[in-house]
This record gives structure tokens, sequence and C-alpha cells, in this order.
């Protein structure tokens, strides 16, 4: 008797290559080990189990062809790396100062209207480059490029930046994913050299930018901005409001291509074919044609090659009278998809699409039966993307089950329609003008909708990160309940599904059980100091889940803030939707900016000012968003404390009439907890540390927060000296102020504190228990 995982192998041999290559994949990109010992170990490691499986299981053959596949996703993603860390890779010019690049400019079609171009380096400094491009910024160069020019070029080449915080967004690992290594800053030369022509590509970029320019002549502002997003995936000039209101709405996935979108082109153009009765050999030959087309002219996103795929085996399936299997084609997508870039399957819209597509075809047909077919369809894409949208974006839209049921008919026609209208401007504009107007009140319609659909209360729900072992379980419950809930003829097997269906139920209460046992268990205080480049953002946890915020960091670019995209995604990962206590230090822009954005998006009971503050425009900023959102204010003086579950916050700075810097009139909080202390100094300076000596308090703490960045003008050796910590903690970023100081870096270690930093490691977490405590960085 065959085994039913041989069986379900057998049956759809290419999903399961998928599958296997996939977990080679895996493999390879955790490992992370680069010498060929630990390659060769490895492999000798997983041939082993594979052969020890292959003992227990009759189908040895399989297993060998199993273990096969597994090593070619193995090797597969293994050669993608070796090109990152290569002699020959572009990586390795990171941080080495002003270089001269020759290279061919190559446009991103994904995104054409943004600012960004890729340069594909041959030389630098005249040695060889064979891997990875360059990312460059249209905005800083000094003039413009196009696709296939051959420039040289001094550039200033940087790894492009990592996440550094729980939450944050990584870019080098998004740029990597692209075979993007290096970010050039235009360091004052470039020169051309000629042009290197590509004909198929040249006029694919020549198209979108003719599509793109005919939408701006004859479409209506802002809306022909979203016809970009529907039909070409350009969302750059998407307004940031309809953006927020589509994805609270549930219906994000409309502006962001993917298969929908080709199924919209698809069908059509099958329409008009069948309608001018053209056979359905050169008509599947010209849809063919034109899904190729339409995969390249939106930047060959892994969704869209799916889709497209999908669409054409599907065509010529029915051309042959052949009946192909959705998931052994689904399998055979995702195989071309792994060979053609591994790090696709580490890309949030491959798995999105993938995971999408495998519920609607495993639930569709079980839900349609209780709830009809349109909503079925919306219920089974609800449920696929949920656990991912809450690992990734920490939303769930359940109102999405409602909106989706007219908003997706909806795009349908207005991209069908629009279709036409590019069609038709390619004969003249009038034609494309006169159906864009007419479109413009479908699309307003759809926008506003959306943006009342995303005020209904409960509609969206923020949510914490869900560890990854409770998203691999979701995930697995998604795809084996329908085979459980599938009722069968035979009464024997029906009681046997009914047993496996008590025994998932009991396995999932359990899981729950403990999950929340777990949480409620952990009563140790927590104190996070959030990677804010150069500036401040503290986070604590008291044991009875208590949440307060100390600073919110400052800058970041010109217009936006740390709070907005650093700290508030952080909140967002941990599932903070409140904060009883948010503390600002003082009111330089590195510490209180950020506060604003924090106000504006949390719910916080209560805002403590330092007795002094400056009364600047930041302090007016913080105020006024305080008082838009009913918090109360206090100022905090030498003497104040807070007691919270345990933990006492003293103040022991500012001190009542002090006339002196702001920094040095920074509030100083002690944390206690138990035997467990923190000292957290804000920017005090040298004057201030003085006059804490001189006040006669203990200052003695198991860490220390070291002033103002690590500034010498602070961290005195006096101060060092009576707080005594084991730890030091700086929070500093990439500045022009030379933070931290050498001297202060060496007064530490003479002292034998051993620092930590927010620029290297990240944030940086510190758990205690009253007794013990453990500190880590983010970066290992």
């Amino acid at each position: 008797m065959r085994l039913w995982s041989a069986e379900i192998i057998k049956a759809r041999p290419l999903l399961s290559s998928a599958v296997f290559f996939a977990l080679g994949i895996s493999a390879a990109y955790y490992w992370q080990k680069t010498s060929f010992l630990d390659l060769l170990i490895f492999i000798l490691l997983s041939g082993g189990l594979f052969a020890l499986l292959a003992i227990f299981f009759r189908e040895r053959k399989l297993v060998f062809i199993c273990f096969l596949i597994f090593l070619a996703g193995f090797l597969r993603m293994g050669w993608q790396e070796y090109k990152y860390y290569s002699p020959y890779s572009i990586a390795n010019y990171n941080s080495a100062g002003s270089l001269i690049v020759q290279g061919i400019i190559r446009e991103d079609l994904s995104s054409l209207e943004g600012n960004k171009l890729i340069l594909k380096s041959l030389y630098v400094e005249n040695r060889p480059v064979k891997y990875g491009y360059i990312q460059l910024d249209k905005r800083y160069l000094p003039l413009p490029l196009q696709n296939g020019e051959v420039v040289e070029i001094k550039l200033n080449l940087n790894e492009p930046a990592r996440a550094l915080n729980p939450g944050g967004f990584s870019n080098y690992d998004y740029l990597k994913r692209k075979g993007i290594y290096s970010q050039g800053y235009y360091a004052g030369e470039i020169q051309l050299r000629g042009k290197v022509r590509n004909f198929f590509l040249d006029t694919m970029v020549d198209l979108k930018y003719h599509l793109l320019a005919l939408l701006d002549r004859t479409g209506e502002e802002p809306y022909n901005e979203l016809l970009k997003a529907l039909l070409l995936g350009e969302r750059s000039g998407l307004p940031e409001e309809w953006e927020a209101s589509f994805t609270n709405a549930g219906t994000n996935h409309l502006l962001s291509i993917s298969g929908l979108h080709v199924g919209f082109v698809v069908g059509i153009f099958y329409y008009f074919l069948n309608l001018f009765r053209l056979p359905r050999g050169p008509g599947n030959l010209f849809l063919s044609l034109l899904v190729m087309i339409y995969i390249i002219l939106t930047g060959f996103r892994p969704s869209i090659f799916r889709a497209g795929l999908l669409a054409v085996f599907l065509l010529w399936g029915q051309y042959f009278q052949r009946r192909g299997d959705y998931l052994n084609i689904l399998g055979l997508t995702a195989l071309l998809n792994f060979l053609i870039n591994p790090y696709q399957l580490f890309d949030i819209g491959f798995q999105l699409s993938y995971f999408v597509l495998l519920t609607l075809i495993l639930w569709r047909d079980l839900m349609k039966e209780k709830l009809g077919l349109a909503f079925s369809v919306s219920a089974a894409a609800l449920l696929g993307s949920s656990p991912l949208t809450a690992y990734y974006f920490n939303i769930l839209t359940p109102i999405g089950l409602i909106t989706n049921l007219w908003a997706v008919p909806l795009a349908g026609f207005i991209v069908s329609l629009a279709l036409v209208g590019l069609l038709a401007g390619l004969l003249h504009p009038v034609f494309s003008a006169l159906i864009f107007k007419l479109l413009v009140y479908p699309i307003k319609f759809l926008v506003y909708s959306n943006g009342i659909m995303a005020l209904i209360p409960f509609g969206h729900l923020e949510v914490a990160t869900p560890p990854v072992v409770i998203l691999v379980f979701c995930i697995i419950i998604i795809i084996l309940l329908p085979f459980l809930l599938k009722k069968r003829i035979i009464a024997f097997n029906e009681r046997k599904r009914r047993r496996r269906l008590f025994a998932l139920s009991l396995i999932c209460l359990l899981f729950i059980f403990f999950s929340f046992f777990i949480s409620v268990l952990d009563k140790d205080l927590e104190i996070s100091f959030i990677s804010v480049g150069q500036g401040d953002s503290i986070f604590l946890r008291t044991p009875g889940k208590k949440a307060l915020l100390i600073d919110g960091g400052g800058f970041l670019g010109e217009d936006a803030s740390h709070g907005e995209y650093t700290v508030l995604p952080y909140l967002k990962y941990r599932g903070i939707r409140k904060l009883d206590i948010v503390f600002i230090s003082h009111f330089d822009a590195d510490h209180a900016l950020g506060i604003v954005d924090i106000l504006k998006n949390r719910k916080v009971n209560l805002l403590v000012l330092p007795l002094n503050y400056d009364k600047n425009e930041i302090a007016e900023r913080v105020l006024d968003e305080a008082r838009k959102n009913n918090v109360p204010v206090v100022l905090a003086q030498q003497g104040d404390y807070f007691l919270l579950d345990g933990v006492i916050l003293r103040v022991l700075n500012p001190v009542p009439g002090f006339k002196g810097s702001r920094n040095d009139n920074s509030l100083v909080i002690k944390v206690e907890y138990g035997n467990f202390s923190a000292l957290l100094t804000g920017d005090l300076e040298a004057g201030g540390e003085s006059r804490l000596l001189a006040g006669g308090q203990s200052l003695k703490s198991t860490i220390l927060k070291l002033g103002h960045h690590g500034s010498n003008s602070s961290s005195t050796e006096a101060f060092l000296y009576s707080v005594a910590p084991e730890e030091g903690i700086i929070s500093v970023g990439r500045n022009n102020y030379g933070h931290p100081a050498a001297e202060v870096l060496s007064r530490c270690a003479s002292q034998g504190i051993k620092i930590w930093r927010t620029d290297q490691q990240g944030a940086i977490r510190v758990r205690t228990n009253g007794l013990v405590y453990t500190i880590e960085g983010y970066l290992k």
C-alpha cells in the first residue's frame, strides 16, 4: 500500500517539486555560510536526513528525487548568494570613498516615473565587475540619463540601509532581492561614453513612457494617477490619502499591480477576439504575446509573471482540449520564478500572490456551497491574505470582505474601459480624452466609497506582528482544513475525517492556550533603545504591560521624522496602540520632533516635560498636538517619581530655578526594578553631571544611557565612576560631530563598561526580572 504523502507527490509532481525546491532555497538562505566546508557539511547532513527517510518509507526512489530537487534549490540559492560575496561583486566597493564607475544605465520598468535609476556596473577604477547593480537617484544627477547609455561617473557607494529595529523596513533586503547591491551618490563627475542598443528593451521603455504621457495629456489630475497604478503599476504619483483609504478599506491590492489586473487585461482582449470571430489559434498567439509584453511593461513582478503564465497555460490547454490541474500549473510557475530569481521566495508580493491563489483554489468550492460564488471568492481571498498582511503590515481588514464585492468588478470595468482608451489614443489622443473623461465618474465613486468604507469602525484592525511560528501554524491550518471539512461518501472515511478535524481543533485550542499562558507569565521589565539615527527614543514595558516612551527621535530626511517612519512602525510591530506615559527629555529636534507623530497616531494618557523646558517651535508643535488630542501635560523636576507595577522612575533632573543650557536641563530618569537600575540621561553634559554628583543622590546603576550621543562634553570620568554601570548604551547615527567621541569610548573601556551602539547593533533590548538581566542588539 502506497503512502498518502507519496500519492500527493505523484499526483502533482510540479507542485511538489516547487515545494522541495523552495525548501532548498530556504535552507541555503538561512544557512548563511560561505565556506566550502560548511556547504559540504550541510549537504551531507541533508543527504543523511533524506537517506533516513528512504529507510523508513517504501518509495525510496521518490525520496531520492525529492532530495535532488531540494539540493537543486539549495545550490541555486547558494549561487545567488555567491554573486553577492564574489570578488567581482560591486558590494566590495561599498564605503570605499569616491570611485570612478563605468556602466550601462537601466531604467526600472516597474517604476519609470519614480526617482530611481539602475546602473549595471562594468568597471570600478578600471577593475572588472560582474555582479550586482547600483541604484542612483535621478534628483541628484546633473543631467537626465536614458536606458542603454554608457556612462563614466564618480560615485560614493554605500550598502543599502538594513532594518535596525523590529518592524523596520530593510532596504538592503529589498534591493538585494532585485540584484541591487549598492546605492550610488553622485560625487561631481559624469561623462557619456555612448549607448548600448537593445531593440526589445528600448521599445518596451519607449512604449511605457508613451502610454504614461498619453495618460498625463488626456487624463484628469489626479484621477490619471489611479489609472497609471491600475494599468501600468506606476504608484509614485498617487495621493497618500488615497493609498491610506484603499489600505484601510481592504482594497489596496487593486493599487498593486497583480494577477487580478492580468485577468482584467486578458478578459477584455479575449472578449474582443471573440467579438471579431478571430480563430482560436491565432487569437491565443496574440493573447500570449500580449501577456508577455504586459509582464515586461509592468516590471516583471512575480505576481504578474505567475498570473500571466497561468493565463497562457489555461488558454492553450483549452485550445488543445486538455484540462490542466491548477495546483500543478501553480507549481510550474513558482519553479520558473525560483529559477529566474530564488530571492522571489522571500518577496511579499510573491508570497501574497501564490498563497491567496492557493487559498482560492482550496476554499472556493467549499465556501460557495454556503456563501455563493462572489462572496466565497472575497472570503477566500481575505482568509489567504490575512496572515501575511498581519505579519508584514500589522493590519487586518475584515471590511474588505464587503468592499471587494463591488470594488473589484468596478475596478475591472475601469481597467477595461481605460485599455480601450489607451488603444484608441494610439490612433488619436482625442479618443482617449473622451473615454478618460467618462472614466472620471466611476473613479471618483471608487475613491470616495473606499474612503467611506475605511472609516467604518472595526473595519480595519491594527495588530502586533505575530511570531513566525504562529504565522506558519495559521498557514498550515488554512491549507489542511479544507481537506478535513470536505465531506466523504464512505461512512468509514467520514468518521476518520471527523476524528482528524477534532484532533486539529484540539491542537489549535492548545496552541492558543499556551501562547496566552506564556504571555501572562511574562513579568519582566523591558527597556528598548530604538535606533533613530542621531537621536534618542526609548521604549519601556512594565511587568503589568504598561507602555512608556521617552523621546521620539528627530528628522528623517527633509520632510519626515523618525517618529512616523521608525518609532511608529516599532510600536505597530509590538501591538502598542496606547502609551500610558510619554516623556520628553528636552526640546531638541533629535529628541522631541518624533513625538508630534506619536501624539497624532497613538492614544497617550500623560505627557511629561522637563520643568525648565525651552519654549521653541518644536515645543509649540508638541503642545498644540497634545491639546488637540486632550492629552494632559505635567512638568517634572528633581524629586518627582512615577510608580508603575513595581517599577520606580525617579526624576533626578532638572532642578527648579536652574538657568543653564537646554541640554543640562534634560529630564534625567533613573529606572529601578528590584536590584536592577538604568540611568537615562537625555543630552546631559558635564555641567549637569557635576550638579547631580554634588546633589548627593545615588547614581549607581546597572545600565547607563550615555548623555548626548557619546559626545566628549558628557560622560566625564567622575560621573562614570559614580554611576559604575556594567553596560553603556550610546544612541547615535551617522553624524558630522564625531559622536561617539574616542575619549568617551576610552574612558568607558578604562572602567570596564561594555558599550552598545544603536548605529552598530540596531535597537538594543534589556530585559530583567529585578534580579538578573539580559541585553541584546537587534543586529546579531
